[in-house]
């Protein structure tokens, strides 16, 4: 079938929502799927732009039944592309020929309109490039491996970080592969040597083609030639990627590299949330207690976290990568097809201590994972900011029905994104939550955020928003409400990756309450109490104990503890420890763990968590005293 006749196909698929165009071009029954898709893509890309020359050079006036989506990629190719091919004396090619020279006309009109000297610079404004990043799985193997099997296989680490420079490089590579696809007219697979051929179809000469040759590289971007093409940097900012041009991907997915999962191909963008969530760049961060105003780094230790959206599994690889197997990470993914792929990615990823977690997010009871302090929150969006989906979306022609049902679409799924941070803030001994889209749209992004804010502001207050990358990163969050600076927003023309949104919310920690020391007078009521409930267990009574609270503090209560009913076969010299350990306690509110201060007070913890050695300490003295010491009485 023409290439022409798949790629409108593959659109007009799109376009009705039956599927990605990428993946209905490479369909089995699709001849020449690599041209196809080559020409479908960037018709796509610049639908916008194509259909307006054809609105004003009246080319639907001219042919009122002619396939839109045919015209848009036969006119894309002859003004954009490689040029008309096929037959062009009948039929759909003779058409688009003999209106050939109006839709030119008003090209050059369009031209001069956006003050751009060529064809090409008209649609390089209206269309998104950035690099392609590959991201080593140092669980395996190390950044200087994967940089060496790079260069080993041909390619060249650039002296200095040049996003310009491998963004030129990609478009010189891309080039290269359009006067290929135009050499090879209908038939991409032929020969080089049948390729060279001039308009009438004769060979061409030596000479000739030597000449053409040197023409055609006149005309590409100033870019090193060749080798040169090939060329990728170390990110400074995340060092553990690496950036390649934009025409590498396919080059990549077939380099050993990515085959053996020694590294996956991830854009930065999505690298960021992990690094945030376990502080490891820059945060003015609430949890920092010695430096709560400054912009530290690897200042706050996590403990265990959670992926709530968890598949396709690049960023929990990414969270078990930076933890390097010190630190529990459950995944959570509430497909079971999806599920199980998860599992085998993380497995080939060879990622430590992950466990997948088949349920939804939102069934996830708080209690079951107490443990859990960090949470990773990439829920379900709109995707308006991968650059990949960019030509989805401008096949869709949005009616005025079509553009209130997108509203409504987005008004979902920004209520779906507040369930799931508000639920995500019950979590117990949660401290931070990181929430990330990759959509452009306000109503996902900022919104959210100040309705998350204001709903904690209504209830206790606890919440705040972390400063992420204060004066490291340029491209923040819109200014609609106090703080939202504190966010930040991706762009592929600021910051070379897909559009993103990053948010880092933290519980702010309580006032400080401190305990005294025990006194020696509080120390023995606490014994002769113990002593006391043993004392019961041995008679079969039970007794109820009040035991005063370490604290001075007038809002803590006295906490109670009830003695259980001792065996009577139970050891006389275990009782003391029997007790200590069934004794129920009333819980106390958790309070983040400090240093102590200058006088050597102690930062209140919860009650139920008594330090081991306190614990063994007065055990051991009861022991004594039962053995035979005198316990000293006191009178009150």
């Amino acid at each position: 079938m023409d290439v022409y006749q798949q790629a409108a196909r593959a659109m007009q698929a799109s376009e009705e929502g039956k599927g990605q165009l990428k993946q209905l071009c490479l369909q089995k029954e699709v001849q020449k799927k690599r041209a196809t898709y080559a020409v479908a893509a960037e018709a796509a890309k610049h639908v916008k732009v194509v259909d307006g020359l054809l609105k004003e050079s009246g080319f639907y006036e001219a042919n009122p039944t002619f396939w839109p989506n045919l015209a848009r990629v036969m006119v894309y190719d002859a003004l954009f592309g490689t040029g008309l091919k096929g037959e062009v004396r009948k039929g759909a090619g003779y058409a688009v020929k003999k209106h050939l020279a109006r839709i030119k006309r008003s090209l050059h009109e369009l031209m001069k309109k956006q003050k751009v000297a060529s064809p090409q610079e008209l649609i390089a404004k209206k269309k998104p490039r950035i690099p392609i990043y590959v991201r080593v799985n140092t669980v395996v193997t190390t950044v200087n491996d994967v940089i060496a099997a790079f260069v080993a296989s041909g390619w060249r680490q650039m002296e200095a970080p040049d996003p310009a420079a491998v963004l030129e490089a990609g478009k010189a590579q891309h080039y290269s592969e359009s006067d290929k696809r135009k050499r090879a007219a209908d038939g991409d697979d032929e020969p080089e040597a049948k390729r060279q051929k001039d308009e009438s179809g004769k060979a061409v000469k030596k000479g000739k083609k030597k000449k053409g040759k040197k023409g055609a590289e006149d005309a590409a971007p100033a870019v090193p030639q060749g080798h040169d093409r090939k060329v990728f940097y170390r990110d400074p900012m995340l060092t553990s990627l690496l950036v390649f041009p934009p025409s590498s991907k396919f080059a990549l997915i077939k380099h050993d590299v990515i085959r053996t999962h020694k590294a996956v191909i991830q854009d930065k963008a999505s690298c960021l949330p992990p690094y945030v969530l376990l502080h490891c760049l820059p945060m003015v961060s609430a949890l920092d207690r010695e430096n709560p105003e400054e912009p530290t780094a690897g200042t706050t230790v996590m403990g265990p976290v959670l992926d709530a959206t968890s598949a396709p599994g690049n960023k929990t690889s990414l969270l078990a990568a930076l933890s390097r197997g010190k630190r529990q990470v459950y995944a959570v993914e509430k497909d079971e097809g999806r599920a199980e792929l998860l599992q085998k990615r993380l497995t080939d990823f060879k990622s430590p201590k992950v466990e997948v977690i088949n349920r939804s997010f939102l069934d996830i009871l708080p209690e079951e994972y107490p443990q859990v302090e960090g949470i990773l929150l990439d829920p379900s969006c709109s995707g308006s900011g991968i650059v990949d989906r960019v030509c989805d979306d401008n096949l869709k022609t949005k009616q005025a029905g079509e553009k209130e049902e997108d509203e409504k679409r987005l008004q979902r799924l920004a209520d779906f994104q507040f369930d799931m941070i508000r639920h995500a803030m019950t979590f117990l001994n949660v401290r931070r939550i990181v929430y990330s889209t990759c959509s452009i749209h306000r109503q996902e992004n900022e919104e959210v955020v100040q309705r998350v804010m204001d709903a904690d502001a209504d209830e206790d207050g606890r919440w705040q928003l972390a400063d992420i990358m204060p004066g490291t990163w340029g491209n923040r969050a819109l200014p609609v409400f106090q703080n939202a600076q504190h966010c930040i927003r991706c762009s592929p023309s600021e910051d070379h990756t897909n559009g993103f949104f990053v948010a880092c919310f933290e519980k702010a920690p309580s006032g400080k309450k401190k305990r005294k020391r025990l006194s020696k007078q509080e120390k023995k009521k606490r014994k002769r109490a113990k002593l006391e409930a043993e004392a019961a267990g041995e008679s079969g009574d039970e007794v109820e104990v009040v035991v005063e609270n370490a604290s001075d503090d007038e809002d803590e209560d006295a906490v109670v503890e009830t003695s259980a009913r001792k065996n009577a076969a139970t050891p006389a010299k275990e009782a003391p420890k029997k007790a200590a350990k069934e004794a129920p306690v009333k819980a106390a509110p958790v309070v983040e763990e400090a240093e102590d201060d200058k006088d050597g007070d102690e930062e209140m913890e919860e009650f139920e968590e008594v330090e081991e050695d306190e614990e063994m300490e007065e055990v051991e003295e009861l022991e004594e005293l039962e053995e035979g010491e005198e316990m000293e009485e006191e009178e009150e």
